[in-house]
C-alpha cells in the first residue's frame, strides 16, 4: 500500500495520505496554492496533513469551478450573498468578486471566489499557526490570486487523476474499514459537466491536451 500520493497541477498541489485513523474524516490531505499552504501544516521541514473527507474535498474544488463557470445562475448568486455574509463575520475582507463560495475544515476555513477572470482563495489554516518552518510563519491566513482559467484546469486535472488512479485505493481502504461506499458516479458525472462548462466557456485550450478525452 503507498503511503501518499500527490496530484500537481500549475498552481495547486495536494497531497493525501493513506493512512486510515478512526474517526469522521480519517484520512489527512496537505492543500496548497502557490506555496500557500490552505489546508495542512508543515513542521521540521516536512509536510503534515489535516483531517479531511478525501470524497467531499474534492467535490469541494469541483463545485468551486462549476459555480465560477454559471456567474449568472440563482443558486450560484443566493450560495454568494450567504457565503459573502459568512466571510464578513470571519474578518475576511473580500473585494469585488461575483461568486463566494465558503468550504469549513476541521481546522481550516476557506472561501473560493472569483471575479470573471480570477480566483481569489482568501483562507484562514489555523493548524499552521503552530507551524515550525519559518518559510510558512505568519502565512497562515491571507488570500492567493490565480487566473480562472488556470485554477479550473488545475481542478480538472487533478480531479481527473484522483478519480482513475487513487479513488479506488480510498475507497477500498473506507470500505475494509464498514464504511460506507462513496457515490464515485456522481462524482465522475459531476466532473464530466465540469469539464463540459469549461470548454463552453473557453473553447479551444492551448493546455487541453493535459486532459485525455473521455
Amino acid at each position: 500500500m503507498i503511503e501518499y500520493f500527490d496530484l500537481r497541477g500549475r498552481h495547486v498541489f495536494v497531497r493525501v495520505w493513506t493512512e486510515y485513523v478512526p474517526s469522521p474524516d480519517p484520512f489527512t490531505l496537505v492543500f496548497i496554492i502557490d506555496n500557500n499552504i490552505i489546508t495542512g501544516i508543515c513542521w521540521n521541514g516536512e509536510l503534515e496533513g489535516a483531517e479531511a473527507d478525501v470524497y467531499r474535498f474534492f467535490e469541494s474544488l469541483l463545485t468551486a469551478c462549476y459555480y465560477f463557470l454559471q456567474l449568472e445562475h440563482p443558486h450560484v448568486q443566493k450560495i454568494t450573498k450567504y457565503s459573502r455574509e459568512e466571510a464578513e463575520k470571519e474578518g475576511f475582507q473580500l473585494k469585488d468578486e461575483i461568486v463566494v463560495y465558503q468550504v469549513p475544515e476541521r481546522s481550516s476555513i476557506y472561501y473560493f471566489c472569483s471575479t470573471k477572470n480570477t480566483v481569489r482563495v482568501y483562507y484562514h489554516n489555523e493548524l499552521l499557526e503552530a507551524t515550525n518552518c519559518p518559510e510558512y510563519k505568519g502565512k497562515h491566513k491571507g488570500v492567493v490570486e490565480v487566473p480562472l482559467k488556470e485554477f479550473v484546469e488545475d481542478v480538472l486535472k487533478i480531479s481527473r487523476e484522483y478519480l482513475e488512479k487513487y479513488a479506488s485505493v480510498i475507497e477500498k481502504i473506507r470500505l475494509e474499514h464498514g464504511e460506507e461506499p462513496d457515490d464515485y458516479g456522481f462524482l465522475q458525472e459531476f466532473y464530466r459537466e465540469v469539464k463540459e462548462l469549461y470548454h463552453k466557456k473557453f473553447q479551444s485550450s492551448p493546455y487541453s491536451h493535459r486532459y485525455p478525452q473521455d
